[in-house]
């Protein structure tokens, strides 16, 4: 695409409840106060959920109108399973309404876009991933993977700096559903794993406690706290050995919200990596909340990967 220098690009998270967008210029820069959001419930009806897509490219169009700015493209990220090159949600526990329905379709009849303007859908954590590429703590590697870590567990790879695609688009390795303890590894390592992990150890029978909780204990010195998150990131540690030794991977970084608390579990996380796999970087992402975005951004700035 050739830029223009009042060109905008609008760049959609979609989240369970909302959808976050903020607005991107042509110097590739986030613009602060053209950030906004839309509620978007996941149980939502058909025209509850279209409806919120098309609020948040109207509200883009203005913020753009107001700034001289003319959109040359929208990029969505979206939780799987989708269709991420046809544009189409095939999720069955969540976004039921909208299951085969055309979205790029959708967003393209927008007066304020049109049919020339590209339209992108990226899985989530492909987009944080390809934001890190862009910008962040992956940028000096080829062979790199992120692992997200939040209410659910994400993994996606680069290798020789393409991001790893199966062919409706999702990351080509998924780890969330890997067996791990009589169940799967998101069991262990993600919102539900830490705090059940915790009440393990420690003997809490408080009903509702949350990861960020239990991370400030843990800064404060709880012992079970603490063992909690060392147990998961050992735990994903050994799992992520063999595949990142497979892969080659030089980088591999963490996202989500639990891995705003990195150096409660990331010592055991490497440690369980070094004997197999021996990244060079092992960290929490540059930007863990904004590394969506740029990611979005690189799939409409950039060819899209296949």
């Amino acid at each position: 695409m050739v830029s223009r220098m009042n060109d905008c690009q609008l760049l959609f998270d979609v989240g369970g409840t909302f959808l976050k967008a903020i607005v991107a210029d042509s110097d590739r820069r986030l613009i602060e106060d053209a950030e906004y959001e839309v509620p978007m419930p996941s149980s939502g009806s058909r025209d509850e959920i279209i409806g919120a897509l098309v609020t948040a490219v109207t509200r883009g169009a203005a913020l753009a109108e107001e700034r001289g700015m003319r959109i040359a493209g929208v990029a969505v990220d979206f939780p799987g399973p989708f269709d991420y090159n046809a544009g189409m949600s095939l999720m069955e526990h969540k976004f039921q309404s909208i299951r085969n329905v055309n979205l790029t379709g959708i967003l393209k009849s927008h007066p304020a876009l049109g049919s020339d303007v590209p339209v992108r859908f990226l899985h989530d954590v492909n987009a944080a991933l390809a934001g890190e590429m862009m910008c962040g703590n992956a940028r000096d590697f080829r062979n790199a993977a992120l692992v997200t870590l939040g209410t659910g567990l994400g993994f996606a790879c680069c290798i020789d700096s393409v991001l790893q695609l199966n062919p409706y688009g999702s990351p080509l390795i998924s780890i969330f559903r890997m067996p791990y303890g009589g169940g799967i590894l998101e069991d262990f390592v993600s919102k539900r794993g830490i705090t059940r992990l915790y009440r393990e150890m420690s003997g809490c029978v408080k009903n509702e406690i949350t990861v960020a909780e239990i991370a400030s204990a843990a800064f404060e010195g709880d012992d079970a706290a603490r063992r909690a998150f060392a147990e998961a990131g050992g735990i994903l540690g050994r799992v992520l050995a063999p595949i990142l030794a497979e892969n080659n991977i030089e980088c591999l970084l963490c996202g989500g919200q639990i891995s705003k608390s990195f150096e409660l579990f990331g010592p055991a996380l490497s440690e369980n990596l070094k004997d197999v796999a021996q990244p060079r970087l092992i960290a929490p992402a540059k930007n863990i909340t904004t590394a969506p975005f740029y990611g979005l951004l690189a799939s409409l700035i950039q060819e899209p990967s296949r």
